[in-house]
């Protein structure tokens, strides 16, 4: 592995932008775990987290501005660290497109979750113009990502109208070149996300194989097969697992160290060039969506992923140790590094802990006996792992708060899981009364750690609420497992 091998781990600005020394205070943990790459995914349909003197309407509350970014590259250049920006190009381009100055340039197609910005208004290549421009004279970095990913087009009357003529492949692949165009003249090198050309392989066939493909797949049994593609075809590539997935609530599990050191394994094993020069040439370890977990919880999965970056074979026992005693300056780890592995292990993906919890849409139907008996074991075990982080709390000797996640974690998996032992059924007033009053001292606790770390005016700060809004997100489920303790329950659930 050559020393120019990307390390790198993205950080996802624009859902939530956080205080600007949380940014500052990720430096140096990033050096000491090995990275040597940062990607800043700045813009999204939540928000654009960088101030552009063309185009200021565009940010939002707390971006940072130029003058603050450049030092903030500068920080980061003196401890090792390149600075790679993203700008969405195509899909997740709310932050223009939902602007009431830009609204006309939509061109969202049928479905709920994705978008687009209208590819052949002269408006939005402008816009993305001025954008391409404006970061590259930000960032000096010899990459700029512009993302490309989850992208849904074609109902505004131009790409309708051009639909008649060519297939939507290739207006997509159009766009790509013209992205590429203003990369290039900018002097930088493009990088994309690569879930549209696996769909449609023609796209792939239709760009530069100069482009960099972020592959990206979060799951556990992520094969070599989507990398081949790419460098078959001769493009770089870089492997991207995930620290933070969709799926995941509360804290990384074991599906997500799976995931991590599965990826980091088939990069090191597709370095070599193929026939047509296709390698892959870095990792990055992706961090979606902070409001999935508690506040910097996932930093520990950062290390573990910086450790299997360099080598996948990295016993994660010893670097989660190593982890404990620089993070949180422990004289001692004992059982605590196997103890938050196990925490994370035993952690379940969202849909299982919004079952536990009963907050889904609909109130879940009583438990089986099957299910009692399980969740009985799990709260046994996440106790457990919730006294033996409680009583090192005492030895911890910097960031605290952090730590005290752990607790938290745990605390919160033990109350959900002996939720499921007993409800949604019939509870005595009392039992009820206590466990609604656990869940609100939790949720109290779940909230200031949310609100430790981000600006008090943001209005994305705000996460109160049923998880309509917020589906994904932690608190919003908290907030819904306590409500409906609040009442005593009327019968069985039904369907």
């Amino acid at each position: 592995m050559t020393s120019s091998f990307i390390k790198g781990v993205m950080i996802d600005m624009a859902r939530v932008t956080e205080r600007h020394s949380w940014y500052r205070a990720l430096i140096p943990r990033l050096a000491d775990w090995g990275y040597n790459t940062l990607f800043l995914h700045f813009t999204d349909d939540e928000g654009c987290a960088m101030r552009f003197r063309r185009r200021p309407e565009l940010a939002t509350p707390h971006a940072f501005t130029q003058a603050q970014m450049r030092d903030f590259v500068r920080a980061a250049a003196r401890a090792g660290l390149t600075v790679i920006p993203e700008i969405e190009s195509f899909g997740h381009t709310a932050f223009i497109h939902s602007r009431r100055k830009y609204r006309r340039l939509v061109d969202t197609g049928p479905g709920r979750w994705f978008n687009a910005i209208n590819p052949l208004r002269k408006e939005t290549r402008a816009i993305l113009a001025d954008l391409i421009a404006e970061t590259a004279d930000v960032f000096d970095a010899p990459f700029i990502h512009a993302g490309l990913d989850e992208v849904n087009f074609g109902a505004s009357p131009e790409v309708r109208r051009a639909l008649k003529r060519k297939p939507k492949w290739q207006i997509f692949a159009d766009h790509v070149n013209f992205m590429h165009d203003l990369v290039a003249r900018a002097g930088r090198r493009m990088i994309i996300w690569g879930d549209h050309l696996l769909h449609e392989p023609q796209i792939a066939d239709a760009i530069s194989a100069d482009i960099v493909i972020a592959d990206w797949h979060y799951n556990d049994s992520v094969s070599a097969d989507s990398v081949r593609v790419f460098t078959d075809r001769g493009f770089e590539v870089i492997c991207c697992p995930a620290s933070n997935r969709s799926t995941d609530m509360v804290m990384p599990n074991a599906l997500t160290q799976i995931n991590l050191q599965r990826f980091a394994r088939i990069a090191h094993a597709n370095t070599r060039p193929t026939r047509r020069g296709g390698k892959v040439v870095g990792l990055m370890n992706t961090v979606w969506c902070p409001q999935r977990m508690l506040a910097g919880i996932e930093q520990f999965a950062l290390a573990l992923g910086g450790a299997w970056f360099d080598n996948p074979d990295a016993d994660p026992e010893a670097v989660t140790a190593h982890f404990l005693k620089e993070q949180f300056g422990l004289p001692r780890v004992g059982r605590l590094a196997a103890g938050l592995l196990t925490l994370s292990a035993i952690m379940p993906e969202r849909k299982i802990l919004r079952r536990l919890l009963n907050s889904n849409d609909r109130p879940e139907l009583p438990a089986t006996a099957v299910e009692v008996r399980q969740a009985g074991e799990l709260a046994d075990q996440a106790a457990a792992l919730a006294a033996l982080f409680a009583a090192a709390q005492g030895k911890v000797t910097r960031n605290a708060p952090l730590f005290a996640g752990y607790v938290l974690a745990a605390d919160l998996l033990t109350w959900a899981a002996r939720l499921r032992t007993v409800w949604p059924g019939p509870l005595a007033d009392a039992d009820r009364k206590a466990r609604h009053a656990r869940g609100r001292a939790l949720l109290k606790q779940a909230v200031a750690d949310w609100n430790r770390g981000r600006y008090a005016d943001d209005p994305k700060r705000d996460l109160n609420g049923a998880p309509g809004r917020w589906p994904d997100a932690l608190i919003p489920n908290l907030h819904l497992a306590v409500a409906r303790l609040a009442a005593p329950a009327r019968g069985r659930a039904s369907r």
